[in-house]
């Protein structure tokens, strides 16, 4: 089990940069080494999907990726010897729980990866996680964390 996730300041800036796009959801994922032992994940990257935002009939934000840009993305982990171990998207207001459609589209999806949703667009920064949503996937599926486990696991560097 990973008990901390290390990120620098630089991942969570470029991520916000990211986030800040537009007026629509984003999704980004971060990276790390692909044989990494013990308790603790250090962040790599930050990658950014060719996506295309859209807004549901009954009002909902999402994003969706092409099949054949996961698989380029994989491939591009596969070069840097690393693999994808968080997905982060935003969401257009303070709503921040994982929605049937966040499941049914995830792509970051073993266990011990993280799924976190930003509340508006990112507006108010990435910076200490406030606001935003942590879900870890266990065997069972998506465990939401609380703001004291967000603190004490989520590490920026």
């Amino acid at each position: 089990m990973i008990e901390e996730w290390k990120i620098t300041r630089s991942i969570i800036e470029d991520t916000e940069r990211t986030f800040r796009r537009g007026a629509h959801e984003v999704f980004a994922i971060w990276t790390a080494p692909l044989k990494e032992a013990g308790s603790e994940c250090r962040i790599k990257r930050c990658v950014v999907p060719d996506q295309k935002p859209g807004f549901s009939s009954q009002g909902g934000a999402y994003v969706h990726i092409e099949g054949r840009e996961l698989s380029r993305i994989q491939f591009d982990n596969y070069d840097h010897g690393e693999r994808s171990v968080v997905q982060l998207h935003t969401h257009p207001g303070p709503d921040v729980t994982m929605s049937e459609l966040d499941r049914q589209w995830e792509v970051v999806c073993h266990v011990d990866a993280l799924s976190i949703i930003v509340p508006s667009y990112c507006k108010h920064g990435l910076l200490g996680f406030q606001g935003a949503s942590v879900y870890e996937r266990e065997e069972r599926g998506w465990r939401r964390w609380g703001v004291s486990e967000i603190a004490r696991r989520l590490i920026v560097t």
